[in-house]
């Protein structure tokens, strides 16, 4: 990615997710509930206007969408397709190029699989009365969209995220009282073909990867929503690693709600029109996180020499602390 185009994202990032009008609602917890919450994965697919970038491909007949292959157009790379739809459709196509030869083990869908997951957690005694699958449940609901976001990260080599759309409402058939996303990705990037590849013995590589994010982040949502973890405006913290949709590895200042001994569960305070915005869980190996100081951008892209490119506006958003802490992790 060039100066130029990294410069564009940035300033998009700047304009949207720090405006007066932006909203951050992805970024607050889930209303308490008195009643079993209904949990059901709808099948559905993601929002080409709200939920991807521009130019991303869709597999045909799977949930899996492929990015990080987009040149040009990069002001609305952060967010839906408005306004890009020409350049869109080009980088579409080039997306199909890219996975023409495999596109076969790239058909991969999570919701029988995402059921099944959610039927064992359920029947833990830590979600006891929290949840429940009943489709005849009257009471809130919390209707989820599931994806696999497969993002190049050169030429050749791709790294899958898993991505849960959560959408709650206070009772079944009401209107939507909050959504966010829960996305989940570990490990290094692969070969999207040949041997050892994500596409090898038919795509086994790859789904195993994803069912294993796929129960991370179903496990995290759960816990989210029964019990939010708290998001705390004194104790932000500074994020590098990687998230869905971009190649190169990015620096957000935000919520770290949680860690265990692999993961780092943590929300950039950016605007809901970022398509990343929401709960990332992320690879301890390939993040470094710290207490944020006033003098951290809220985003930047972060270069291999010269630090970044960052995001001028970053004061706007309160950050505590005065010195940096130790980094953690990567």
């Amino acid at each position: 990615m060039s100066f130029a185009t990294r410069a564009l994202a940035v300033l998009a990032v700047a304009t949207m997710g720090l405006g007066g009008c932006a909203s951050f609602n992805r970024t607050k917890p889930a209303p308490a509930q008195q009643q079993p919450i209904a949990v059901r994965f709808t099948g559905a697919e993601l929002s080409a206007w709200s939920d991807m970038p521009a130019g991303v491909y869709r597999v045909p007949d799977s949930q899996v969408v492929v990015s990080g292959h987009q040149k040009g157009g990069a002001t609305g790379f952060l967010f839906g397709v408005v306004g890009v739809a020409v350049q869109s459709a080009i980088n579409s196509s080039a997306g199909k190029d890219a996975t023409k030869n495999v596109e076969d083990a790239l058909r991969i869908s999570l919701t029988s699989e995402a059921q099944r997951v959610t039927k064992d957690l359920l029947a833990s005694d830590r979600f006891s009365g929290k949840f429940t699958q009943s489709t005849d449940a009257a009471g809130p609901t919390l209707d989820v969209t599931s994806a696999v976001i497969l993002t190049f990260v050169n030429a050749t080599d791709a790294r899958p995220y898993v991505l849960l759309k959560a959408d709650l409402a206070t009772a079944k058939g009401a209107k939507q009282s909050w959504e966010t996303r829960y996305i989940a990705s570990s490990g290094q990037p692969r070969p999207l073909s040949g041997a050892n590849s994500w596409t090898a013995d038919g795509g086994a590589i790859l789904r195993s990867a994803v069912y294993e994010d796929l129960r991370r982040a179903i496990e995290v949502m759960l816990k989210d929503v029964s019990h939010p973890y708290v998001r705390d405006d004194t104790k932000l913290t500074t994020v590098q690693g990687y998230f869905p949709y971009l190649k190169e590895r990015a620096q957000a200042v935000g919520y770290e709600l949680d860690e265990d001994d692999r993961s780092v569960y943590f929300i950039p305070k950016l605007g809901d029109v970022i398509v990343f915005s929401g709960v990332n869980i992320m690879d301890k190996a390939l993040t470094s996180h710290r207490a944020a100081t006033k003098d951290d951008a809220v985003f930047k892209i972060v270069g291999d020499s010269d630090g970044g490119h960052a995001v001028t506006a970053e004061q706007s958003i309160p950050v505590g602390g005065s010195s940096a802490a130790a980094p953690k992790g990567g």
